[in-house]
């Protein structure tokens, strides 16, 4: 029977300069949409908390921090509970990133993390397996928006599969196109948790500041969320700089 797993020592191959070329634009574009996304959300959260502070509108603050009480008397239920329906919800191509928001909320910014990024995690890698037993067809059609995908995913490693998790590509058409290839599902899964690591983090750290009691902590979280988010895209950048060079 054929199998899907590539060589442990396969190289990765090099892009052509056409390729790299378009990879290297929808990168740019891809960093900067992200950029303009988390600083969308920080200004909403950061308006929106300046003036419940100081207005009426503090006895919404109340009422969050008596339903993340609730939350945590329900123990590991709940987390598991917004697990499973997280992971479903990227799995059936929801976006994850309201979700990251949600479980920051929720579940404060440490724990909220580890929950939304493991179950966008696992829903991802439930769509991929799907892929490779055939349920594919609505998603793969969706993909020929995005030719340079293929020839980039043709032979993905863990680095290209981080790569690709900060393009502006559905997640469900990327699990769907690295379900096509001969990536092992060790590499599909760490280069996925590493690909969304910076966002989950930068929305998890904006959802936990939505439901705190202090204004300042609630700013230093939105700051820290920008400084995130600016670092992954300079890391980014640097990384697609060097894979051009090489090629």
């Amino acid at each position: 029977m054929a199998t899907h797993e590539d060589p442990a020592q396969e190289p990765e191959e090099l892009l052509d300069a056409a390729v790299a070329t378009e990879v290297e634009q929808e990168t740019s574009r891809a960093l900067g949409k992200e950029t303009r996304q988390v600083l969308m959300a920080v200004l909403l959260v950061a308006a929106f908390m300046a003036v419940a502070h100081f207005t009426p509108l503090k006895a919404w603050i109340s009422n969050v921090q008596t339903w993340k009480k609730m939350v945590h008397d329900f123990g590991w239920g709940a987390h598991a509970i917004f697990m499973a329906a997280c992971a479903g919800s990227v799995m059936l191509g929801v976006p994850r990133l309201p979700l990251c928001a949600a479980a920051g909320l929720v579940f404060g910014f440490g724990e909220g993390l580890v929950i939304s990024l493991v179950a966008s995690t696992l829903g991802s890698y439930g769509a991929f397996v799907l892929s490779r037993h055939g349920f594919r067809r609505a998603a793969e059609s969706r993909a020929e928006k995005w030719p340079w995908l293929k020839k980039l995913l043709k032979k993905p490693s863990v680095l290209r599969v981080f790569w690709v998790r900060q393009l502006m590509v559905p997640g469900l058409v990327l699990n769907v196109l690295l379900g096509m290839t001969p990536v092992k599902h060790t590499r599909f899964l760490l280069g996925t948790a590493l690909g969304y690591l910076p966002l989950n983090v930068a929305f998890s750290l904006v959802g936990s500041g939505l439901g705190k009691g202090s204004l300042a902590t609630t700013m230093t979280q939105l700051l820290a969320a920008m400084a995130v988010i600016n670092i992954a895209a300079w890391l980014v950048y640097k990384v697609m700089k060097k894979q051009k060079q090489q090629g």
